[in-house]
């Protein structure tokens, strides 16, 4: 098992008693096995980090984003909510292949993890979600993740179409293949993306699969006054 130490940093502890420590932190494999004053066996065949005047802290979490648009910032501006849909977004989505968004979340991931973020909540579009899947594996990150379902939405392109089977189906079969994978860190989240995009009766779907699978429900609600 591969150990890790963090030495000499400044400690936020974020326990019950928020302790700010200086000291340092083992690490093994995936786990913290020990925090403040380090003996010389824990030290032994460890790759040691120096975090002298450096602030240590548990890593950020992000509760609601969308890989799949990292490429498209700054491209839609100052409009309001369904016109930036309408308009740019769900066009640019449509467009998207395998590969472009595949190159999204790494992009997105990338800068996430260079801001300190190890969790993220994802809404992909509604095709090419195993690109994404594949993206967060392969980066280390813990993610809930769910494809976009909008099988009820005026004003879509072509390319964000499906109905309501398809739709559920797709979820299912994403759920089956990366639900719990690289050892828990990777989760399933049913994404209905809005009320706006979704028939009455999908979303009484999703809410029955997820109460029986115990999965969460990631979706938007409120955005704007409208």
């Amino acid at each position: 098992m591969k150990k890790l130490i963090i030495k000499n940093g400044t400690i936020l502890t974020m326990n019950a008693q928020r302790e700010i420590l200086r000291g340092d932190i083992l690490i093994e494999g995936s786990r913290i096995k020990k925090i403040g004053k380090l003996n010389k066996k824990d030290s032994e065949q460890a790759r040691v980090i120096e975090a002298r005047d450096q602030i240590v802290s548990p890593g950020f979490v992000q509760t609601h984003i969308h890989l799949c648009q990292t490429l498209f910032r700054n491209l839609a501006d100052d409009l309001e909510l369904l016109d930036w849909l309408k308009l740019k977004i769900w066009p640019l989505e449509a467009a998207h292949t395998p590969q472009t968004i595949a190159l999204s979340a790494r992009l997105g991931l990338a800068e996430l993890i260079q801001c300190g973020t190890t969790t993220i909540m994802d809404m992909a579009t509604v095709h090419h979600t195993d690109q994404i899947f594949e993206e967060i594996e392969k980066s280390g990150m813990r993610a809930l993740c769910g494809k976009a379902m909008m099988d009820d939405c005026p004003g879509a392109p072509k390319g964000l179409e499906e109905d309501a089977k398809w739709s559920i189906e797709e979820s299912l079969r994403l759920k089956k293949h990366w639900h719990n994978r690289s050892d828990g860190r990777i989760q399933f989240a049913f994404a209905p993306r809005f009320v706006l995009s979704c028939s009455e009766s999908l979303l009484c779907a999703v809410r029955d699969l997820a109460k029986d699978d115990h999965l969460l429900i990631h979706t938007h609600a409120s955005e704007n006054k409208n």
